[in-house]
């Protein structure tokens, strides 16, 4: 049975499927939360994001069968509203791409910016999410 291992045999029987390890998703904002006028919004903005779009690929019992990006970008209203959505990069599946979009539209609109922030950045920002299926 050893020398089988060692060959490369796998073994007889059905895989079984469990919950544990590493998640097979993960979303990459283009933006360094860290330190910044806008760090604590945008922490909570991709933590919404990334809440929604776990549910969303929960919901549909996604297993990773499918490798891919899919990279959004939109404009960022001070009033928390999501507007002018644009497909950049999609490797995946038109489902995959649109379950990306409803994990940014769903939780929208988010909060509205702070007075600092409103008077720093002005009427909007253009956000880019990089959503990773591997």
């Amino acid at each position: 049975m050893v020398r089988q291992q060692q060959q490369g045999n796998p073994l007889p029987g059905r895989k079984m499927k469990q919950d544990g390890g590493v998640k097979r998703n993960s979303i990459i904002p283009s933006l360094d939360a860290k330190r910044t006028l806008t760090g604590d919004y945008d922490y909570a903005l991709i933590q919404a994001v990334q809440n929604r779009w776990d549910n969303l690929l929960e919901s549909r019992s996604f297993a990773g069968e499918r490798t891919g990006k899919v990279s959004l970008v939109f404009r960022l209203h001070p009033d928390g509203r999501v507007t002018d959505m644009k497909v950049e990069e999609n490797t995946v599946d038109e489902l995959l791409c649109l379950l990306c979009q409803k994990a940014i539209m769903d939780p929208s609109p988010f909060e509205k910016w702070p007075a600092e922030m409103r008077l720093k950045i002005g009427e909007d920002r253009e956000i880019r999410f990089s959503f990773f299926y591997n």
